[in-house]
């Protein structure tokens, strides 16, 4: 069959990935760790194209008209809460000319028979991308399907149930990244703007009750597979890595066995998500050694009792230690936060703000408390009446408050957000040890215009 893997286009820039979506906080755009995934297991049986109408800028029109040059019978296209209205009246046209809509994102993880009871245009909802659900559904084998939601031939929906988390092992064939525009993506942390973004596990063990990720199980690949992805990425002249595994060393052996790997190689340039507790001696110096130079690392808050109400299952002091030697190791860090859960106040918010300066973070990223589909959160934020279980529309990065807090509205709420970003970014020496730390002229560039970018969105 001819198969389009789809990122909509979009009135803004928007993130469609990994079950969630939100808003680009500033100019950002890493590839849909999906869809990358899917084009090796499905270019294995199909004459597969991709069509990234995000990365490309295309307008509804611009993209209507390459999806007719291509002429698919099959499109998977990415959703999201974010984008939901656009997504739905474009997929539904696109249905209207004869193909096959499938979709997966963070607005079909849950309650998706009820999405395609409501949207007739959709005919099946994946709910895993690392395997080959996809692949057999298109061929007709629904007795292989480990989780899906579809309709069967009397129109009827229903939810194939397997493995409702995964576990162990999962193998892919190789990531088509060729397959994928040449421009149009940028990541914030890279050094070169040519990059990649690769996927070594997927889920993730810990219970962090707003995170969605949480909710998939945990399952590695091989580091032998890993491997010959970023062989055929360094083949292509590509050495930039951006992995999106949410705990990279959360099997430490693994990691020291993809790191040396790396190291070998000796030409690797890369950015990593880790937990705090997990940035030991040992793994830091085995990842720089490796080609790492940014580290993305939890916060969240700097109130204890909060992180163990959301299950982080570290505290403050881990926080501190764990950043401390991220710097000792040489490695750029990019703290992550989220504000506005239920029981922010203006006073938690500050501790944070000082928080987040005490650790003398390269990056700051706030991100506003969203109900995501399948998560406890949201469960918990609709019992106390602070959303609707009808919300679907909702932004997770930050251009909007969803939420209010029991003492905080939402405009409140997001005026603290917008002036955390200024009080972070805007402090004299930060500027200029910013400026001092570039050390290329594309760096420098790259920087400056997402510095830009994100205080433009927070004035």
């Amino acid at each position: 069959m001819r198969v389009l893997l789809l990122n909509p286009p979009g009135l803004q820039v928007y993130i469609r990935d990994y079950f969630c979506s939100k808003t680009t906080k500033s100019n950002y755009l890493f590839h849909p760790i999906d869809l990358v995934v899917m084009s090796g297991t499905l270019a294995e049986h199909h004459d597969v194209r991709v069509l990234d109408c995000i990365a490309e800028r295309l307008s509804p029109d611009a993209a209507r008209a390459r999806i007719d040059a291509f002429a698919p019978e099959v499109i998977v296209s990415l959703v999201g809460s974010v984008s939901w209205d656009e997504d739905r009246a474009f997929l539904a046209d696109q249905a209207a000319r004869g193909r096959r809509i499938l979709a997966l994102g963070d607005v079909l993880h849950e309650r998706a028979e009820l999405r395609l009871a409501e949207e007739p245009w959709l005919e099946a909802a994946l709910h895993v991308f690392t395997n080959q659900d996809v692949v057999h559904y298109l061929a007709g084998r629904l007795v292989e399907v480990e989780e899906m939601t579809v309709r069967d031939e009397h129109a009827r929906v229903w939810r194939i149930r397997g493995r409702r988390t995964q576990r162990g092992v999962y193998r892919v064939p190789r990531p088509r990244h060729e397959l994928f525009p040449e421009r149009g993506y940028h990541f914030s942390f890279a050094k070169h703007a040519r990059f990649a973004t690769v996927l070594s596990d997927y889920g993730c063990p810990y219970q962090c009750t707003f995170c969605v990720i949480s909710t998939l199980g945990f399952q590695t690949r091989p580091v032998a597979d890993v491997l010959v992805e970023i062989d055929e990425l360094r083949s292509r002249g590509i050495r930039e890595i951006f992995f999106l595994d949410q705990t990279f060393g959360i099997q430490k052996p693994r990691a020291l066995e993809l790191c040396a790997a790396l190291a070998e190689r000796g030409d690797l340039s890369w950015t990593a998500f880790t937990r705090p507790d997990h940035a030991s001696d040992e793994l830091l110096d085995a990842m720089v050694r490796a080609g790492c130079h940014t580290l993305i690392m939890g916060v969240e808050t700097a109130d204890n009792e909060l992180l163990a109400k959301y299950r982080k299952a570290y505290e403050v002091s881990d926080v501190i230690e764990g950043f401390a030697n991220a710097k000792r190791h040489g490695l750029r860090t990019v703290g992550t936060f989220i504000i506005g859960l239920p029981e922010e106040t203006e006073e938690t918010l500050q501790r944070t703000l000082e928080l987040a300066i005490e650790l003398d973070l390269d990056f700051m990223s706030l991100n506003m408390a969203v109900p995501r589909f399948g998560t406890p959160f949201r469960a918990r934020t609709i019992e106390l009446g602070l959303a609707d279980a009808g919300d679907l529309v909702m932004d997770q990065g930050g251009a909007d408050a969803f939420l209010p807090t029991r003492t905080l509205d939402r405009d409140s709420m997001l005026a603290m957000k917008k002036r955390m970003v200024r009080r972070f970014y805007l402090r004299p020496g930060y500027l200029w040890r910013r400026f001092r730390g570039a050390k290329s002229l594309y760096e420098f560039g790259a920087q400056a215009r997402e510095g830009l970018a994100l205080l433009l969105r927070n004035t």
